[in-house]
């Protein structure tokens, strides 16, 4: 993190990311691939999953109970493999729904379409 002190009034500005805990969202990994984290425990804002991707895996290893369902925008996506992917359009809402899981993370791995290619 970059400190500046350039008032002279001993107030430092903080440029760079911020992270207060409790963070979901997407988590850029390596080229196309990417995971989307979904803390369970108490999201207030709804939680809308990218577009135009395809889901290659679910972990649930660190969430409490054991999640039956997991949907984005009424697509069953639980059973995504790499062989398998499962494609969220680009037309999709991105809504994500769970049954079962009281608390935890929940964390999607996806793989980006490359630009100008649509997912079907």
């Amino acid at each position: 993190m970059a400190y500046e002190d350039s008032a002279g009034l001993n107030v430092s500005n903080q440029y760079g990311p911020r992270g207060s805990g409790g963070t979901q969202g997407v988590f850029k990994t390596f080229g196309y691939d990417s995971e989307f984290v979904w803390n369970l425990d108490g999201a207030v804002l709804p939680v809308l999953f990218p577009r135009n991707v395809e889901i290659t895996g679910v972990d649930e290893t660190f969430v409490t109970g054991d999640v039956t369902a997991l949907t984005v925008g009424g697509v069953a996506v639980i059973g995504a493999t790499e062989a398998a992917p499962i494609g969220i359009v680009a037309a999709n809402t991105g809504v994500l729904a769970q049954t079962g899981g009281t608390a935890g993370y929940i964390v999607v791995r996806y793989k980006i379409a490359p630009a100008g290619v649509v997912v079907a």
